[in-house]
């Protein structure tokens, strides 16, 4: 018959079909077709071969009966090669499963929490006094005590401070006071709606020269109400312990409409911050404007060998940028204007105004 025929021919040139790779039909894919006689394999004559692959290929082309016995090869889509994967640049800024920013984690989970260092200089613009400017150096330790729970820490941090008088040339004042002495703040969370700050910090504050008076208390106490998502309202107050200004109340507002923006409304530090950028759970930096109240006592020695207590008084506008990272670490960087500027004896009521000054300060958490 004629499919008997086909077959026959098929099998005679199988492996010439396979090793030219212009096979279609699956049955070629056996090492022998299948009821093919052997002998069929055995043909030698390179005419006869070349003839019959020819004949093959147009009947595989032509004829259905061939095919028809096995099921037909399904074209595939090609493949694309696999390409090796790299993490992106930008880490992710949201959480995928709550839809929420990952915040960074300030504090560590330590006891110590990093230590900071912090420098500054003000120049006095005017010649009030013979003029006076100030330069600064700071070093911090911290450290995180948990009482009972993470809601309820102690911070303790340890600091010392050297100022640097350089003038004015109409009055007696020492080249260098100190400030030396710890911070506890304790933070207590009572429920969701409701919290606590408190911060006492004794110091000695002298030029180092005299223990008379020296002993200074700076304390903070707020209570904090989270009235909703967006703004948290505090009321509290502040004692300074200076001889100008002993107490004063610390009240305002947190207002944070967006994660990129902050509105702080407290007094004595107000301030105003837009967030540039934010690298996931890790890192962001903001750029603020903001104000604060500045100045100090000091226990100190005239010249003429009485005690007496130096306080240098200032207000300030500021502008400045700040990187936080993880771990209670970053740096900022600030600048501005220094106005209603003066310094003061308490022994014979000595009061002066100084020139206003510019100023630039920075920190770094590490």
């Amino acid at each position: 018959s004629l499919a008997s025929a086909n077959v026959y021919l098929l099998g005679i040139y199988t492996t010439v079909v396979r090793d030219l790779e212009i096979v279609r039909n699956p049955v070629f894919q056996s090492e022998k077709p299948l009821g093919v006689p052997s002998t069929a394999m055995n043909f030698k004559c390179p005419l006869v071969q070349l003839v019959g692959v020819s004949i093959a290929c147009v009947w595989i082309g032509c004829v259905p009966t061939a095919t028809a016995q096995y099921p037909a090869l399904q074209p595939q889509a090609p493949q694309s090669p696999s390409l090796p994967t790299y993490p992106s640049p930008h880490v992710a800024e949201f959480d995928l499963a709550t839809q929420q920013e990952i915040p960074i984690q300030r504090f560590r989970k330590s006891f110590y929490q990093g230590a900071e260092v912090l420098g500054g200089y003000l120049l006095d613009t005017g010649d009030q006094l013979g003029g006076l400017d100030m330069t600064f150096e700071e070093a911090r330790v911290s450290f995180g005590v948990p009482l009972g729970s993470l809601d309820n820490i102690l911070g303790i941090r340890p600091y010392f401070r050297a100022t640097h008088l350089n003038g004015p040339e109409t009055i007696d004042v020492p080249g260098t006071v100190y400030e030396t002495g710890v911070t506890l703040l304790n933070q207590k969370k009572w429920s969701p709606k409701v919290s606590t700050t408190l911060v006492v910090s004794p110091a000695i504050r002298s030029d180092f020269t005299t223990s008379e008076n020296a002993l200074r208390i700076f304390g903070l106490g707020l209570m904090n109400f989270q009235c909703s998502d967006s703004l948290r309202v505090s009321l509290g107050a502040v004692f300074l312990d200076r001889e100008d200004v002993s107490l004063l109340p610390a009240l305002g507002f947190t207002w944070t409409p967006s994660p990129d923006f902050k509105v702080d409304g407290m007094i004595p530090r107000p301030r105003i911050a837009k967030r540039l950028w934010k690298q996931g759970g890790e890192a962001e930096g903001w750029a603020y404007l903001g104000g604060s109240f500045g100045g100090n006592s000091w226990a100190v020695s005239r010249d003429d060998g009485t005690v007496d207590q130096l306080t240098i008084r200032d207000f300030r506008l500021l502008a400045g940028y700040e990187v936080l990272r993880a771990g209670n670490r970053g740096m900022f960087i600030e600048g501005g204007y220094a106005f209603g500027r003066s310094l003061e004896y308490t022994s014979d009521e000595f009061e002066r105004d100084l020139d206003d000054g510019i100023f630039v300060q920075a920190s770094w958490r590490f």
